[in-house]
């Protein structure tokens, strides 16, 4: 029961988050919303660490959520996979949600369609972050049967 729950709040955080990001980024791709009156000059090396760091954070996030969850020790334990899962969780989705807001900014700041473009890419990634009760149900149902070997 404890677990639906921790599910529902990673829900609304996730909502909120990304409805807050989507609101930002098309309010400055509308230009209703100014950083800059002017697109400021953003140098190349920026750009070039922008998509590095986008291009390895995003499987980053998503493969640190799978090596954090592998670490349960007591798959049968609810309390503590719930608690494993929320922390993979929250790790996961402030990681995605940093390089978001990075590029969200880099954009506002400079209205370069690269930065767009991997800001849309990070919107896609949140897709593979949303909260699931089923992955918990389906972890402890698979670890379950390993111990009894």
């Amino acid at each position: 029961m404890k677990s639906k729950s921790v599910v529902v709040n990673l829900k609304r955080l996730f909502y909120i988050a990304f409805f807050i990001q989507i609101a930002f980024f098309v309010s400055f791709a509308f230009k209703w919303i100014y950083i800059l009156p002017d697109g400021a000059s953003i140098s190349v090396g920026v750009e070039t660490y922008a998509l590095l760091i986008t291009l390895i954070g995003i499987p980053g996030a998503l493969k640190l959520f799978s090596v954090i969850m592998d670490k349960n020790k007591h798959p049968e334990d609810d309390d503590f996979t719930t608690a494993l899962y929320k922390k993979a969780f929250i790790a996961r989705f402030g990681i995605l949600f940093l390089i978001a807001t990075l590029n969200i900014l880099l954009y506002a700041f400079s209205f370069k369609q690269n930065f767009m473009l991997l800001t849309l890419v990070t919107f896609t990634a949140y897709a593979f972050s949303y909260p699931s009760t089923n992955f918990l149900k389906v972890n402890a149902e698979e670890e379950l049967p390993e111990q009894d070997k």
